[in-house]
């Protein structure tokens, strides 16, 4: 199996999280055109060792970290990620803000025998964390720039921290991921 593309990735706030189950969500968001995705999972880990030798060893999910790249953010976007508050047309970012949980989805192209499928990864816990922002000066040669953040990945009450599902089209794994994020309302994705 190779993997060759990256597509959809949208973030839905929490509307509850409710004890022993997933959460609900509000509204989601496209967060951009998604440029790279790449996963980091954190574990927590614990040896036993007896009669000199290692008797026993544990590894359990911790946390993960997803960074990710995306072409461009709206302010509407931003503001739903990072809590900010938007006025207008105004963005404005404060010590104050609350950025909130959320699902977190995308899919992702694979090819497995010359045939084309699509991997739908689902996140129920997350939470953005803002990334660095730069600029440049134009130069003899135009060099383009992705947006870069990442979300902390959590352990929702039930333990299931990650989702997939393999589609036989792009379609249906957008489907997918809509389903899971569909609000308590039953509103689709912006």
């Amino acid at each position: 199996m190779a993997t060759f593309g990256a597509k959809y990735i949208v973030f839905a706030p929490f509307a509850e999280e409710p004890k022993d189950t997933l959460p609900s969500y509000k509204a989601a968001v496209e967060v951009g055109q998604l440029v790279k995705a790449d996963l980091t999972v954190n574990l927590t880990a614990g040896e036993l060792w007896a009669n000199n030798a290692l008797a026993e060893k544990i590894e359990e999910f911790a946390s993960g970290t997803l960074a990710v790249e995306v072409d461009d953010m709206t302010h509407e976007t931003e503001s739903a990620l990072f809590g900010s508050t938007l006025k207008e047309k105004e963005l404005i970012d404060s010590t104050g803000d609350t950025i909130p949980y959320g699902g977190l989805g995308y899919y992702k192209t694979l090819s497995r025998g010359g045939k084309k499928y699509y991997e739908a990864c689902f996140y129920p816990k997350t939470k953005a964390v803002m990334g660095n922002d730069t600029a440049q000066s134009k130069a003899s040669s135009i060099t383009f720039t992705a947006r870069p953040l990442s979300f902390t990945i959590y352990e929702p009450q039930t333990g299931e921290w990650r989702y997939r599902e393999v589609f036989d089209s792009e379609e249906a794994a957008v489907a997918y991921i809509d389903g899971k994020l569909k609000t308590v309302t039953g509103e689709d994705v912006q």
